[in-house]
C-alpha cells in the first residue's frame, strides 16, 4: 500500500493527491459511482466467504473434518485456476468502459469477443486437465481429493459465462444487473442447494460438491443470456445513431 501511494503521488505520469476539505462535496458524486460499481465485486467476494461457511457447516455434519480438508484443497485449486481469469477480466474492463463511453460499439463488441475467446480457451485447457489428469493439480496437496475435485469442477466452463456477463455489466455501468447476478448464483442458488442436496435429496457430501456445478450452469447461463439481451441491442442502437 505504501509503495502504491508513493508511486501514484511521486512517479506516475498523472500524479494524484489527497482531496481537500472544500472539495469533498464536489467529489461525492464520483465516490458514489465508484462505490456502487465496486459493490458487485465486493458482493462476489463476500458471498464466496458465505458459501465456504455453509459448505464447511454441512460437510462437518455429513462427512467430518476430512471433508472440510478436502473442500479447502479444492478451493485452493480453484483459486489457482481462477487467478488468470480475473486478470483477463480486469484487463478487458477499462477497454470496454472507454470505448462504451466514447460511443464506439464496434470496439466494445470486439473487446467482448476477444475476452470471451481468451477466457473460454484458457478454461477449456484447465478444465481438460482437471477432468483428464486431476493429479497434475491435486497432487500438490493430496490425491484423496480427486473425486471431489472432479465433481466440483464438473461444469466449471459455465462459470465463464458468469465472469463474462459480470465484467460487461460492471464495465458498462450497469450496476443493478452486476449486483443482482453477484447475489443470484451464490446466495439464491448455491447456498440453498448446499443444504437441499445433502439433506433433502440425501446425497451426502457429494451434494455439497455438486451444488457448485449446478449453480454454474443455472447462474452463469442466466447472467450471460441477460447480458446478450440487454447489451447487444443497445450497441446496435448506438451504431445506428452515428
Amino acid at each position: 500500500a505504501v509503495f502504491v501511494l508513493y508511486f501514484l503521488t511521486r512517479k506516475s505520469e498523472l500524479k494524484v493527491r489527497f482531496v481537500r476539505k472544500d472539495e469533498i462535496s464536489e467529489c461525492a458524486g464520483y465516490a458514489k459511482n465508484i462505490v456502487s460499481l465496486g459493490t458487485a465485486g465486493f458482493i462476489m467476494q463476500l458471498t464466496n466467504s458465505l458459501v465456504t461457511i455453509c459448505c464447511n457447516n454441512v460437510l462437518s455434519v455429513t462427512g467430518g473434518d476430512i471433508y472440510i480438508s478436502v473442500m479447502t484443497i479444492v478451493s485452493s485449486v480453484r483459486q489457482l485456476v481462477e487467478t488468470p481469469i480475473y486478470a483477463m477480466n480486469e484487463g478487458t474492463s477499462p477497454i470496454l468502459s472507454y470505448n462504451y463511453g466514447a460511443r464506439r460499439p464496434a470496439r466494445v463488441r470486439k473487446a467482448m469477443c476477444v475476452m470471451s475467446a481468451m477466457i473460454l480457451g484458457y478454461t477449456a485447457v484447465m478444465w481438460s486437465v482437471i477432468v483428464l489428469a486431476p493429479h497434475a493439480l491435486i497432487g500438490i496437496f493430496s490425491s484423496d481429493a480427486v473425486p471431489a475435485l472432479k465433481q466440483y469442477f464438473a461444469a466449471f466452463i459455465f462459470m465463464d459465462l458468469q465472469y463474462i456477463g459480470q465484467t460487461v455489466f460492471k464495465s458498462l455501468n450497469k450496476k443493478k444487473q452486476a449486483i443482482f447476478f453477484s447475489l443470484l448464483r451464490k446466495v439464491f442458488i448455491v447456498v440453498p442447494l448446499t443444504y437441499l442436496m445433502p439433506y433433502v435429496l440425501h446425497m451426502g457430501t457429494d451434494g455439497v460438491f455438486l451444488a457448485e456445478p449446478v449453480s454454474n450452469v443455472i447462474g452463469g447461463s442466466l447472467c450471460f443470456i441477460t447480458m446478450l439481451i440487454l447489451v447487444l441491442p443497445e450497441l446496435k442502437r448506438m451504431e445506428q445513431q452515428k
